[in-house]
Parts: structure tokens; sequence; C-alpha cells
């Protein structure tokens, strides 16, 4: 599945979720932003997601195969593997049931003692699959961007790392974040819980 070239044009996903109310909000939103390289945004898409679900794999996935720019995207980028709350996207299933690359990007180290006690805490019954479907995306890396020395810390399916670490630097174009991502966290802020 590797991209055959890193054009300057790429057209990429990014993804970020939406805020939401810990303890009162059932659903949030995952907000998806198609980006022209790390210049030009050219559409937007959204889909619900649980709180502490198990959905967020098959909602990304159902969002890109039934968006109109599914044609035209090369690479999905989203802010972190784990989004709304404690729902933990399967990166190499999202990569093979879409046809499209993932990266996964954090802007801090994972700390992933936290990260166990939480899945413990939150969803004592099944844990251990949420761990597991987190440890498929492989291993974490920094990728430091020319913008700035602190790096961010990625997991990727569907590409060889350092066709990753291109990309991720060639879309960093105002910040250490990409461009994507960036745009889709702003976008996600934005939306406010219903009162």
């Amino acid at each position: 599945m590797k991209i055959r070239q890193v054009k300057k044009e790429i057209r990429i996903l990014g993804i970020d979720d939406a805020r939401f109310r810990r303890g009162v909000d059932k659903w949030t939103r995952l907000i998806g932003v198609v980006f022209r390289g790390g210049n030009w945004m050219e559409g937007c898409m959204q889909t619900p997601i649980r709180v502490d679900g198990d959905d967020a794999t098959d909602r990304l996935v159902n969002m890109v195969n039934e968006s109109p720019h599914l044609g035209q995207l090369r690479l999905i980028m989203t802010a972190d593997t784990i989004v709304a709350g404690v729902n933990v996207i399967d990166l190499p299933e999202v990569a093979d049931r879409t046809g499209l690359p993932i990266i996964a990007i954090s802007d801090s180290e994972p700390e992933m003692d936290r990260v166990t006690k939480a899945f413990q805490r939150i969803c004592p019954d099944h844990w251990e699959e949420k761990l597991t479907t987190l440890s498929a995306a492989g291993p974490i890396r920094a990728i430091k961007s020319h913008i700035d020395r602190v790096p961010v810390y990625v997991q990727w399916a569907g590409l060889p790392f350092k066709q990753a670490q291109e990309l991720v630097q060639k879309t960093a174009t105002h910040s250490r974040l990409p461009e994507p991502v960036r745009v889709a966290h702003l976008i996600a802020s934005s939306f406010v819980p219903d009162a």
C-alpha cells in the first residue's frame, strides 16, 4: 500500500475528535478535514462516535469510504490513536478496509502506564482488547519537524516508517503538527457539547 511518490499536493484526510463532557455526553464527533498537502483545505466531513466506545474504527472507515473525496485521498492522519475518551482506532484495520495508509500523531509521548490504567478503570470488562488494538499499530516513534525541535510521536500502518516521516515533515508547514491534523483539531475544538 506504499505511496508511490510523495507529491507536494498529496490529498490527506486529517482527523480529530470534538470535545465532550465526561460522565455527561455519550456521543461526540469525529471531524475530518481534506487537505491538499500542507497548504489548502478542500473539504470537511464528520461522523458521530460513542464516548469511551468501541466504534472508532468502524465509524472512521465508513466516513472515509462514503466520502465523495475518497477517490482523491492518498493518506489519513489522525490526532492520536485513541479518540473520544478511550475509543481506540485500529490503524491496520483502517488501512486495510479503506485502502489508504494511516498515521496517528500525538504532540506528546504517550504514557502507556496511564493509558493502561484508564482502560482498566473505564472498561474493566475488555480493557485488554483495547490494549491489544492499540499495540497492533506497532511501535511509537518520534519525528522532528523542520519547524520545531520538539518531536511529535507517531504510529502508522500501510506504509514504511521512512515515508511516514517524510509525510509528517512535509505537511508540518505552520507548526510541528501536520497541517491536516492541526486544522482538524481547530475545527473539532469549535464543537461545544449540548448544554
